[in-house]
């Protein structure tokens, strides 16, 4: 068939309103316009999965980026906690300065609760623990939970670190 872009052209497709069919020339007068319909459908295809291929490229970069912060945040967090070089705080956390570029601090090693279950913990520490639409003050629960020491079931605890940096303007 035709050129593509000659074909929208003389159909007047790029205008607000396409040239109008000429009724009465028989079924010539549709194949112009149905062959249009196919290549710009057959181009509406072709650019989906473009913008497809692009958004998943685009999402495995941003995955990468993401993974390659938390390395190096990993990275910095082991290193702070067995470098003398970064200070001690008065809390029991670490910090390190380079006025340069930024200021690494990491907290002190604490504790911190999980609710996995929040319908099981609701069960078992009963309803003083719940909210309007009965369901769990889960901050409620794990300072309830911290000072009775009782891990009801449905709460896991487990160790953690604040690592927190600041950039320097």
């Amino acid at each position: 068939m035709e050129n593509f872009e000659q074909l929208m052209e003389e159909l007047e497709l790029d205008q607000e309103q396409p040239k109008l069919i000429k009724i009465g020339e028989g079924l010539i007068a549709y194949r112009k316009y149905l062959w249009a319909l196919k290549f710009i459908n057959e181009k509406i295809d072709r650019l989906k999965a473009y913008k497809e291929q692009v958004t998943n490229d685009i999402n495995h970069s941003i995955e990468t980026q993401n993974n390659n912060v938390s390395r190096i945040k990993e990275e910095i967090e082991k290193a702070i906690i067995a470098d003398p070089i970064a200070s001690q705080t008065k809390t029991g956390g670490r910090t390190l300065s380079l006025p340069d570029i930024a200021t690494v601090s990491l907290s002190k090693l604490s504790e911190k609760l999980d609710i996995e279950d929040p319908e099981a913990v609701l069960e078992e520490l009963g309803q003083e623990f719940a909210r309007v639409k009965v369901s769990l003050d889960t901050t409620k629960a794990k300072k309830h939970i911290k000072e009775t020491g009782v891990l009801p079931t449905g709460v896991t605890k487990r160790e953690a670190r604040t690592l927190s940096i600041r950039f320097t303007r």
